[in-house]
């Protein structure tokens, strides 16, 4: 009669290990090695980062470390001198994205400088009217208002903030549109003036309102944006 899998009582062999006290470890999962600790992952990152910095300031001229601490912020100066090609050839050959990596970085700068900084949520809230910073989350979290991740929180473009609390009409439509891109490329798109708009931003072609609006629509949809990636 041939092997049915249905009517078979045969039992798959499973070998069986006695230990020392005779008890048998027949089918003992091995547990596996716990997860590197925080502190430990936190050192090894500074160990990498500080080592790649020290070589980018090796190599720096001292125009781009003086263009470099010009920056407001120290991720700011960093993200200068990354976009310094003589800086960049001192890592290039450890990290062949680094090119890429900087004018990311680089263009990530600009964009914050352009839109006014970016805001906490509380911050946000102020410029809002005075709303609480749970009303901005939920904004956000409904596509009204754009939103960068910053660790495990969220940074607000302040440009998208009218001087009378308000967003311009439309920016939701906007940010709704363009939700399959990063919110870096949405704001590169609403701040980069257009010659479509006769020179004009989206973001302020959105603050005129009508036909402007509507070209601004009409491209988010489109999807006629300038990823830098």
């Amino acid at each position: 009669m041939p092997y049915s899998a249905t009517t078979s009582t045969k039992r798959p062999f499973m070998p069986r290990t006695n230990t020392r006290d005779g008890a048998s470890t027949a089918g003992r999962r091995h547990s596996a090695s716990p997860p590197p600790s925080l502190d430990l992952l936190r050192t090894a990152f500074r160990t990498r980062a500080v080592e790649a910095i020290e070589r980018l300031a090796e190599a720096a001229t001292p125009e781009a470390l003086a263009d470099a601490l010009s920056a407001p912020t120290g991720a700011g100066s960093v993200a200068r001198l990354l976009a310094d090609s003589a800086a960049l050839g001192a890592i290039g050959d450890l990290e062949p994205m680094a090119d890429a990596v900087a004018r990311g970085a680089q263009r990530r700068s600009d964009l914050a400088k352009m839109a006014g900084g970016l805001l906490t949520a509380s911050q946000m809230g102020a410029a809002l009217g005075g709303i609480s910073r749970q009303a901005v989350d939920k904004r956000r979290r409904a596509g009204q208002l754009l939103a960068m991740r910053a660790g495990a929180d969220w940074r607000y473009p302040a440009a998208q903030a009218d001087r009378d609390g308000t967003v311009p009409d439309g920016l939701s439509s906007i940010i709704q549109a363009m939700a399959s891109v990063s919110p870096w490329v949405t704001l590169d798109f609403l701040l980069t003036p257009d010659t479509a708009l006769g020179g004009l931003s989206p973001l302020n072609a959105l603050r005129r309102g009508g036909a402007l609006a509507a070209t601004v629509q009409r491209m988010a949809e489109a999807g006629i944006v300038d990823s830098y990636g």
